[in-house]
């Protein structure tokens, strides 16, 4: 489990990096991230990696970030299917047409927020482990 989060974390960290250097790429994930019912699927991966996150909160380094963490992320997840998705897609619009400094303040807290993620979980990594 401890895998799988760092494995879809990296993807966010390469994709905020990303997206520091490039703001348009924001702008094209929330487009095509709008088509169709995508949101959905969008809002169940956020649910199960927040649940993870709640399995894995009382062995990590900082138990109470990883908790804070999973719960953010459990309920963002939870939220696309309360909101009508017209009302989703309509939030995602209006981001969209934030300023490139927007842009790229929100994938510096991103990243700053997986990388804090990262250092918390690396504890329960056996081979990653200072001994």
């Amino acid at each position: 489990m401890v895998w799988i989060i760092f494995t879809i974390g990296s993807f966010i960290v390469v994709f905020c990096l990303a997206a520091l250097i490039r703001p348009k790429i924001i702008r094209s994930v929330l487009t095509f991230s709008s088509v169709g019912n995508r949101l959905y699927r969008i809002g169940f991966m956020r649910t199960i990696i927040g649940i993870m996150l709640l399995i894995l909160a009382p062995r990590a380094r900082l138990w109470w970030y990883v908790t804070i963490f999973g719960l953010i992320c459990t309920a963002s997840g939870l939220s696309v299917f309360f909101f009508a998705l017209k009302r989703t897609k309509k939030i995602l619009s209006r981001i969209r047409r934030q300023s490139d400094f927007i842009l790229r303040v929100c994938a510096l807290i991103g990243l700053i927020i997986w990388l804090i993620l990262f250092y918390a979980l690396l504890e329960l990594v056996p081979t990653l482990a200072p001994r």
